[in-house]
């Protein structure tokens, strides 16, 4: 047992001793010491360089893997990217598109949010997740990131168009019109910005200058364009005009289902019944948004 103790006692005085050897050593040589943690730093740089430079590629590789329609590769290369640093959001970044671009709205949230968490500066994801949640419903927290968005983008106009978007969707039209005026006023030809001003106008009441704006667009009008001016039409009582103009982006039966919500609206309860009717028999299969609406013009009916 004694010699035992001896023995530990013994290696315990070697390694100190090495020690004491080794810190006179570096006392002695300071150079060396100099050196020593040259060659350190040195190292330490060069592993970092070579882990920047393989996640370079791995992001690379991701992107073509993608392009090419190589799903779960561009995912695994992402993942292994993800691995290598990560503090790094671009993996992430990428990850949320390629949710997005296949649908799995949740996933492309969750890999979003995470990438803001790590850089709360980058303004095409604060963006890209405002337009997301807008589309999922989450009206009050797109307001918030597209808020976000807006004062970190360099151009402004989508995140600004998307703040607008889902303040009409809280019923704020006050704001969408103020949002909408502000930034026609660095693109005062923007049919998108025009059309959704007019819509608000024609929300607000303000139906003389709503028309204005929308008659004033006369080149390439997109789809809400062509819904804003038939429901001016529908609000007027021209249903046949208003049928024309949701005829150019809408498919028959939707073109006489808005026909029918917009006359419900003005309590022509009649025209609003003939049209929910029409869509129904225009559908090629079973309606339950004209069966519906078919329903509630006869209860109104029989109300009167």
């Amino acid at each position: 047992m004694m010699t035992r103790t001896i023995w530990v006692i013994s290696l315990l005085l070697l390694a100190m001793t090495a020690g004491c050897t080794s810190n006179a050593s570096l006392k002695a040589d300071p150079q060396q010491r100099v050196s020593a943690v040259a060659e350190e730093t040195n190292a330490k740089k060069q592993e970092r360089l070579a882990r920047q430079e393989r996640l370079e590629l791995l992001l690379a590789q991701g992107d073509i893997a993608a392009r090419d329609g190589k799903i779960e590769y561009a995912f695994y290369l992402l993942l292994n990217a993800e691995k290598l640093d990560p503090s790094d959001d671009r993996a992430v970044v990428r990850a949320g598109n390629l949710h997005r671009t296949l649908g799995n709205r949740d996933m492309a949230i969750k890999a979003w949010r995470t990438a803001l968490q790590r850089n709360p500066s980058n303004g095409p994801v604060h963006e890209s997740l405002g337009f997301l949640l807008l589309e999922t419903g989450n009206y009050g927290e797109s307001v918030q990131v597209f808020e976000q968005a807006i004062l970190l983008a360099t151009e402004k106009k989508r995140a600004m168009i998307g703040l607008g978007l889902a303040c009409e969707k809280r019923r704020d039209f006050a704001r969408a019109l103020n949002i909408y005026e502000t930034a026609l006023r660095a693109d005062s030809d923007s049919v998108e910005l025009l059309t959704y001003r007019a819509r608000t106008l024609m929300n607000l009441g303000r139906l003389n200058d709503s028309k204005s704006v929308i008659n004033s667009i006369i080149n390439e009008p997109i789809q809400a364009t062509w819904i804003v001016r038939g429901d001016l039409f529908a609000i007027d009582g021209d249903y046949a005009s208003a049928l024309s103009a949701y005829l150019e982006v809408l498919s028959e039966e939707w073109a006489y289902q808005r026909l029918g919500e917009q006359a419900l609206r003005q309590t022509n309860f009649e025209h609003a019944l003939r049209f929910f009717r029409q869509a129904s028999a225009a559908s090629p299969k079973f309606f339950p948004d004209a069966e519906n609406g078919t329903a509630v013009a006869l209860e109104k009916l029989r109300q009167k």
